[in-house]
């Protein structure tokens, strides 16, 4: 099974000012707990990213997942901005297929 991307192909982060969220921490783990869940940096799920992923100079990563995750976005000196549940991409893509077809 290939990853999806977790929203966009090169994931953009900003501060509240709308800056680039540089050095931002972007961590997942699995939904209710505090448990680590891997990400990876290709679709093909050959490249693991480290968690927490490190945003560059521009605020972005590459971020493909598998399955739903808790998603906690922080600064780089781990104020916290967000903690959110990401659903599973590939099971709602299947939902809307099949209610397509």
């Amino acid at each position: 099974m290939s990853g999806l991307l977790m929203q966009a192909g090169k994931q953009s982060f900003s501060d509240a000012n709308g800056r680039p969220l540089v050095n931002g921490k972007v961590f997942f783990y699995v939904i209710a707990t505090n448990t680590l869940k891997d990400t990876w940096q290709d679709s093909a799920q050959t490249v693991l990213n480290t968690n927490p992923v490190i945003l560059d100079a521009r605020g972005e990563a590459s971020i493909y997942g598998s399955g739903a995750y808790r998603q906690v976005l922080k600064t780089a000196d781990d104020v916290l901005i967000w903690d959110q549940i990401i659903p599973d991409s590939q099971q709602n893509t299947a939902a809307n297929i099949s209610i397509s077809d």
